[in-house]
């Protein structure tokens, strides 16, 4: 007799969208990589295993289908955790699975799935504390819910012309900020982007009420300027998560043209299709313009025709985006260069700074929980902020460097726990990886902010 598993969750199993990223590390092998090829044979064995499971199998054959898949499963995810540890691949993977525990039908109806649900149950609380399996499947649903909102508004833009070459959307992966709740610090930025710019677009009708009373209107956009590494392209990507709207990204480096008038058209091109996209959205978009300063730097003796034309071009996007319901997010780390019209078009500018001690802390607590042997320091708060203290003036980003460091450390040192020791010594190694913050602003134009994200 053959059972057919009719009525059971169709998402039921592997994470596809980690497969993805195990499977594109895993094409950047070298062709003699050993564990890279054992990796990849052994994923391709319990996915297609599990494909079958998921289809059908003969009754009297459940254990034996399941026994060839479970105990293979567990040591992919141990190998693959090796390897790759940056993927966080247990944590992901088994929780995804814990995610799918209350879809699945009764034991009655497919005997093999209730079984599976409860050996992949048993091995995830035997490596994981019963706080971390509530907060990481309370993470898994929050981003499966933004994805898939994206995923829809992605079918939307498909009906859109074809995309320029000058120009990327965004597209989360793992490491992408959830959110503003990804955010460290930042309290006072994250409430100012909420209400100007995100409360017009999920309260459309409460916004034509402010407009109608108060004359408020959505910005044409915001300008983050401040020292790099300090999270202005993720305080972009976490508006776009946090709202569930495209975020294109304007490639500069392909911007710009030798050729009479075509820097100008490729300016009018990105702002035309982002227009469109909102129009087939039906709600706005964001375009995001990286190092404007190479684009809008000031207008002097020296600049020619062509380069007054260019200028004049963009200035006239951005003044009139806001009516095209494109919203313009741009970023520099070289304020005092960038074109004094260009920065008026900017309703505001927002200072971002070095992160302070309690974001450091911040910093440091979401990048160690999302790792098995980072989750006990996580929790030190006196340790992190003794760690915290050694990092003044380093960067956001590279706190998150220090952090990768510490965890090299302690994996070529016998796969242990992650402790302040391995940071130190990362401290002492990296002094080069520090800021000076005065040479970016001025005292008189800065707000101060921090960062960080997990």
């Amino acid at each position: 007799m053959r059972i057919q598993k009719i009525g059971y969750s169709p998402t039921f199993g592997y994470n596809k969208k980690l497969n993805k990223m195990l499977n594109y590390k895993l094409d950047q092998a070298k062709p003699d990589d050993e564990m890279a090829n054992t990796i990849r044979s052994l994923n391709n064995y319990c996915n297609n295993t599990e494909e079958l499971i998921r289809t059908s199998v003969d009754e009297g054959e459940e254990d034996e289908f399941l026994n060839a898949f479970i105990r293979p499963k567990v040591t992919l995810a141990d190998l693959v955790d090796i390897k790759y540890p940056e993927l966080n691949y247990p944590t992901v993977e088994y929780i995804s699975y814990l995610k799918e525990i209350p879809k699945i039908v009764s034991e009655e109806e497919a005997p093999w799935q209730q079984y599976i649900a409860e050996e992949l149950y048993a091995f995830t609380l035997d490596n994981f504390e019963e706080d971390e399996l509530e907060n990481g499947t309370e993470d898994i649903k929050i981003t499966t819910d933004k994805n898939d909102k994206i995923d829809k508004i992605d079918k939307m833009l498909e009906k859109a012309g074809e995309i320029p070459d000058i120009v990327e959307k965004f597209k989360p992966t793992l490491s992408s900020p959830r959110g503003f709740d990804s955010l460290g610090g930042m309290h006072e930025l994250k409430e100012e982007l909420k209400d100007k710019i995100l409360f017009p677009i999920t309260h459309p009708e409460e916004a034509q009420e402010d407009f109608a009373e108060y004359g408020k209107r959505p910005p044409r956009g915001i300008m983050l300027y401040g020292p790099p590494g300090c999270g202005k392209t993720s305080i972009a990507e976490a508006m776009a998560m946090e709202s569930g709207l495209p975020l294109f990204k304007l490639k500069i480096s392909k911007a710009g043209s030798s050729y009479i008038n075509q820097t100008s058209k490729n300016y009018e091109a990105v702002f035309n299709y982002v227009a469109e996209c909102a129009q087939l959205v039906g709600k706005p978009c964001f375009l995001f313009i990286d190092e404007i300063d190479g684009l809008a730097k000031g207008r002097d003796n020296d600049a020619t025709s062509e380069d007054l034309k260019q200028m004049s071009t963009l200035l006239n996007l951005i003044e009139t985006s806001r009516d095209r319901d494109v919203i313009v997010l741009g970023a520099t780390n070289k304020y005092d260069i960038v074109d004094d019209a260009v920065k008026r078009r900017f309703d505001e500018q927002v200072y971002i700074g070095m992160p302070d001690i309690e974001t450091r802390e911040q910093i440091l607590q979401k990048t160690l929980a999302r790792w098995l042997k980072g989750v006990q320091l996580s929790q030190k708060t006196d340790d992190l902020h003794e760690i915290a203290t050694k990092l003044d003036d380093f960067p956001a980003s590279a706190i998150v460097i220090m952090a990768e460091k510490a965890a090299n450390a302690a994996r070529k040192d016998g796969r242990r726990n992650i402790i302040k020791e391995d940071f130190f010594n990362a401290i002492q190694k990296n002094q080069n990886l520090k800021i000076k913050e005065d040479k970016y602003v001025e005292d008189r134009l800065r707000k101060r902010i921090g960062f960080g994200r997990d």
